[in-house]
């Protein structure tokens, strides 16, 4: 796209668990003691994915950790982990649905799980470590963008992860271009699916985040106060999972930054989308995205 810049855009809108997270360390360490001892990573990783995906796509109701309980469950054997389509709606103006407790999951998938190993497993997501770029290259993002998370995640497991991205060091605290949740935090607005009541890659998700940023936002929801009024071609979507979050914002004709992690990562990586190259701008990892923002503002600043 000709004279498209990286800064023209005023919120980046960030998937966490693969791109900033690696959550993945975190799964197949956690559940590789399921598996037979040579059964290959990648094996491994891809047989968790596809369960994750039916059930967050079965019922959103569910909190991820409770997700992960159920994917224990149901790698091990240990229980009938089935759900039945249907779910409640994504979100609503009265916010009913979140955390309901209408839900099709059997109530005896939920209760097998109690301090056992599939429960730590599901409070496990606090504990999964940022990618070493990740902390740094956020808080210098935060002095040019507004930074929203819109991640498949519960509240409570959020709230572990966000002390692990804060700034711990002279050298990453900056000045943020928008109020952040807290001076510390890299984020001014944060978005979860328990929140929304819906998981990636189902569209309401990234309608939602494009909504709250927007001049009519839904009052139940997070929003900026004052509001924004970002419009869409405003808004650059930052990720590393092609199926979750790079495809939602090409069919929403978002720009989009894909970081690749040198294509490491195995959950919501599919050849045909990477074949079709589907993202505006393509980064290894987050600290190249840093880079090419601050060579931006640079050049911009030699040319007046």
């Amino acid at each position: 796209m000709p004279n498209l810049e990286l800064t023209s855009h005023k919120v980046l809108v960030f998937d966490v668990y693969g791109t900033l997270i690696d959550w993945e360390a975190g799964i197949y360490n956690s559940i590789k003691s399921l598996f037979p001892m040579d059964t290959p990573r990648e094996e491994v990783l891809e047989e968790y994915a596809a369960i994750e995906l039916d059930l967050q796509m079965k019922d959103p109701s569910v909190a991820y950790s409770k997700i992960l309980d159920l994917a224990w469950m149901r790698l091990s054997g240990s229980a009938d982990t089935s759900l039945t389509c249907g779910g409640t709606d994504a979100v609503t103006e009265a916010g009913e649905g979140i955390g309901a407790s209408g839900s099709p999951v059997a109530q005896q998938d939920l209760d097998v799980a109690s301090t056992s190993d599939a429960e730590r497993f599901g409070a496990s997501i606090p504990m999964w470590q940022p990618f070493e770029d990740t902390v740094q290259a956020l808080h210098r993002l935060k002095e040019h963008f507004a930074l929203v998370v819109l991640s498949n995640v519960d509240n409570r497991s959020f709230d572990g992860t966000h002390e692990l991205l804060k700034s711990r060091t002279h050298s990453e605290a900056r000045k943020s271009r928008y109020p952040t949740e807290t001076p510390d935090s890299p984020f001014s607005l944060i978005l979860t699916a328990q929140q929304i009541n819906a998981y990636k890659p189902d569209p309401r998700t990234l309608e939602a985040a494009l909504q709250q940023v927007s001049s009519a936002p839904r009052a139940l929801l997070p929003h900026p106060s004052p509001l924004w009024a970002v419009e869409p071609r405003e808004v650059l979507v930052v990720a590393n999972s092609l199926q979750h979050d790079i495809e939602p914002a090409n069919l929403r004709n978002l720009n989009s930054v894909w970081i690749s992690r040198h294509e490491k990562n195995i959950i919501g990586s599919k050849a045909d989308l990477k074949e079709r190259g589907e993202w505006t701008w393509r980064f290894e990892t987050l600290g190249d995205l840093a880079d090419a923002v601050d060579q931006e503002v640079k050049e911009a600043c030699d040319a007046t």
